[in-house]
């Protein structure tokens, strides 16, 4: 089985569907995957020369206003005509993620993809959608930091007085269980796409989210993007409007 992972996150470093596409991968041993990006229009021509030679792909792509980014939906456009010119037979999936808490929130997105697969004659897998896409990426990189930083304190402890103490053992427990639990429902969610494609069978669409309370969530991603704006220079722009310094110019001009 040929499979080829798709990240359409016009991201071209880092970014959510790039970290599920990453992680998924460890759900398909003895699979030929091959993982391309689709970030802008000079991806489109080598990605669809892709197409003819794959049994499966699968697309990982964020949600833009409740639907597909537009570079996704271009590409779409022309490889509808690409698939029925050059008999394309693989078999799509997708999995879909936003930054709101709900995955649900995906299901626009599916369905757009779903409704593509019908006009190109490319059968449709079905897909899952993941809500707090951004949190769990964030969370992909805090916690094994914290549990690489655990570990060292353990070989440093080994190698000091012979064992690794027990308070250390049972903190390093504790990191590792809670990264599985606030992944629980995306790691299952994955087990059952990645079943439905070893079975080459669809799978219905699935929705999971990051496991924290709406409550929490809201909170913490507000200050999440607040403090993302402060550390990329961005905070003072967004509150004047970034088109600001042109409007200044226009009124010097006379516009």
């Amino acid at each position: 089985m040929n499979l080829l992972i798709l990240n359409a996150s016009p991201k071209k470093k880092g970014g959510a569907s790039r970290f599920f596409s990453r992680l998924f991968r460890l759900f398909l041993p003895g699979i030929r995957k091959k993982e391309v990006s689709l970030s802008t229009r000079q991806d489109f021509q080598k990605v669809m020369e892709l197409f003819p030679g794959m049994d499966v792909v699968c697309l990982f792509v964020p949600l833009y206003v409740d639907g597909l980014p537009s570079h996704v939906v271009e590409f779409l456009m022309q490889a509808e005509e690409y698939c029925k010119n050059h008999s394309c037979r693989f078999r799509l999936y997708a999995l879909s993620n936003n930054g709101f808490v709900e995955g649900k929130q995906n299901r626009p997105a599916l369905h757009m993809l779903q409704a593509w697969c019908k006009r190109a004659g490319i059968t449709w897998g079905g897909g899952i959608g993941i809500g707090g896409g951004m949190m769990l990426h964030v969370l992909g990189i805090v916690y094994p930091i914290l549990i690489g930083i655990l570990l060292l304190q353990m070989a440093l402890s080994f190698f000091d007085i012979g064992a690794a103490p027990d308070g250390l053992l049972h903190s390093l427990a504790i990191q590792i269980f809670t990264w599985l639990f606030l992944n629980s429902g995306v790691l299952f969610c994955m087990a059952r796409l990645s079943l439905a494609i070893f079975r080459e069978r669809a799978l219905t669409d699935q929705f999971t989210r990051v496991m924290i309370p709406s409550f929490l969530f809201v909170p913490m991603a507000d200050l999440f993007m607040i403090l993302s704006s402060l550390f990329q220079g961005r905070f003072l722009f967004a509150l004047l409007k970034r088109d600001t310094p042109r409007r200044v110019k226009t009124l010097r001009n006379g516009g």
